[in-house]
C-alpha cells in the first residue's frame, strides 16, 4: 500500500505501473479461464459458469491486492491519468472476479475489488469514469454483476479480519452505492436485472439483511444522538460543568468524541440503506410483501417512525445535526413514502398487526410533522393520511373479530 501511495504521485510511473498491471491481468485472465479468447480483453463467450481452476487458486493473493491498492490510491489523487491508459484487461479481470467470488478463499480480496468499482463510481468521483464504464458496460456485467453483488452483500457477515463487524457495513455501503448508480444509469438493463433478482425467492435473504441493517444502524445512530444531546446539555450548563472534576470532564469529552464518530459512521450507512429501500419499493413491491418478510418490513417502518416522530423525538435534537449526517426530515419523508409504495391489503394488515410500535396516534403525529415542516406536497400528505386511515380501520375490524 505504501508503494501504491508513492506511485500515485508520479504521473509517468503510474502510467507505466498501470500498463504493467494490464499485462498481469491479461495473464491472470488466461490462467483463470484458459478456454476464453482474451486477445481483446473481453470474454469471447457469455457464460455465468466458471469452473474452479486449481492453477488459479495457487496464485498469491498479493497480485490482485497490489493492483487494487494502486487503483484505490489513484482514484483519490490521479483519476485523470487513467483516462489515457488502456485499462481493458484490468476492468475485465475486476468484473470477472467480482462476478465469480467462489474462486477466492479470502472474501476480503473480493471486497477490495468491489471497493475499486465504488471508488471509480460517479457517486464518489462526481462524474462517470472510463474504468467504471468499462466494468459495468459488457453484457456479462449487465447480467451477472448485480446478482453477484447482492449475494456478496448477504455472504459478507465474516471477512476473517478482527474488524469484520465494521468491515461488513463498509462493504455493504460500497455495494449500496454501486447498486444505486446502476439503478439510475441511463442504460436500464442493470435495473431490469435487479428487479428480476428481487423477484426470485433466493434473494429473500438479501431483503432480510436490508431490514436487519436498517434497524440496527438507525437504532445505533439514535442511541448515539441521545448521548450526544445529553453531553451537549451538560456542557451548556456552565455552572454545573465547571463544578465537575477535570477527569470527569475529560471522560465526558472522550465519550462525546466517540459518540460523534459512531453517529456519523452509522448514519452514513443508515441513510444509504433507507434510500435503497425507498427506490426499490417504488418500482417493485412484491418481494417486500412476501409472507416471510412483510411483518418484519412493517415492524421496521413502524419502529423507526416512532423513533423519529414519537413523543421522545425531541431527545434527538442536537447542535448542528448536519455535522453527523442526521437529516430527520428526509428520513421521515422516505419512510412515509415506503408505506405508500407498499400499500396493499396484506401490508395494511402487517402494519396494524405490529403490537410493539403501531398506534393510530403515531401516524397522526407523523402527519402533523409532515404538515408543520412542509416535507411533502398537500396531495402527498393526503395520500399518506388516507393510508393511515385505512390502516386504522383494518386494525379496528381485526379487533372486532378477535
Amino acid at each position: 500500500e505504501k508503494i501504491a501511495q508513492i506511485v500515485t504521485f508520479e504521473s509517468e510511473l503510474l502510467q507505466k505501473f498501470t500498463e504493467f498491471y494490464g499485462r498481469v491481468c491479461q495473464w491472470v485472465l488466461g490462467v483463470l479461464d484458459p478456454g476464453q479468447a482474451w486477445s481483446s480483453g473481453v470474454a469471447s463467450s457469455d457464460s455465468p459458469e466458471l469452473p474452479i481452476n486449481k492453477l488459479f487458486s495457487t496464485l498469491p493473493e498479493f497480485i490482485l491486492d497490489d493492483i487494487a491498492d494502486t487503483l484505490i490510491q489513484s482514484s483519490r489523487f490521479r483519476i485523470n491519468i487513467l483516462a489515457n491508459v488502456n485499462v481493458q484487461y484490468i476492468s475485465t479481470l475486476i468484473q470477472t472476479c467480482v462476478c465469480h467470488p467462489a474462486h477466492f478463499r479470502n472474501p476480503y480480496l473480493v471486497s477490495k475489488l468491489i471497493e475499486v468499482i465504488y471508488m471509480y463510481s460517479p457517486d464518489v468521483q462526481g462524474t462517470s469514469t472510463h474504468i467504471f464504464e468499462m466494468i459495468i458496460t459488457p453484457a456479462t456485467s449487465e447480467k451477472y454483476l448485480l446478482p453477484a453483488l447482492l449475494n456478496f452483500y448477504t455472504d459478507v457477515e465474516s471477512t476473517g479480519a478482527t474488524s469484520e463487524f465494521y468491515d461488513k457495513f463498509s462493504i455493504r455501503y460500497h455495494i449500496s452505492i454501486i447498486t444505486k448508480t446502476l439503478w439510475y444509469a441511463s442504460n436500464t438493463t442493470h435495473r431490469l436485472t435487479l428487479i428480476q433478482c428481487l423477484g426470485d425467492a433466493k434473494y429473500v435473504r438479501f431483503i432480510n439483511m436490508l431490514i436487519n441493517d436498517t434497524t440496527f444502524l438507525l437504532d445505533e445512530s439514535i442511541d448515539a444522538l441521545r448521548s450526544i444531546r445529553d453531553t451537549q446539555k451538560l456542557m451548556a450548563d456552565t455552572e454545573k460543568w465547571e463544578e465537575m472534576r477535570e477527569e470527569d470532564k475529560a471522560a465526558k469529552l472522550k465519550q462525546l468524541a466517540q459518540d460523534e464518530r459512531q453517529c456519523k459512521s452509522y448514519l452514513t450507512l443508515a441513510n444509504e440503506t433507507v434510500q435503497m429501500f425507498h427506490y426499490l419499493s417504488q418500482s417493485i413491491q412484491q418481494p417486500f410483501l412476501r409472507a416471510e418478510l412483510v411483518d418484519r418490513v412493517a415492524a421496521m417502518l413502524n419502529y423507526n417512525l416512532q423513533q423519529l416522530c414519537g413523543p421522545k423525538c425531541a431527545d434527538l435534537k442536537v447542535q448542528d445535526p448536519k455535522k453527523y449526517g442526521f437529516q430527520p426530515k428526509e428520513l421521515v419523508k422516505q419512510i412515509t413514502d415506503i408505506y405508500i409504495n407498499l400499500d396493499s391489503p396484506v401490508f395494511l394488515e402487517a402494519v396494524g398487526g405490529d403490537e410493539r410500535s403501531y398506534k393510530p396516534e403515531l401516524f397522526a403525529l407523523a402527519i402533523t410533522r409532515l404538515v408543520n415542516a412542509n416535507m411533502k406536497s398537500a396531495y402527498e400528505i393526503e395520500v399518506f393520511s388516507h393510508f393511515a386511515e385505512k390502516c386504522k380501520k383494518v386494525t379496528q375490524q381485526n379487533k372486532k373479530w378477535t
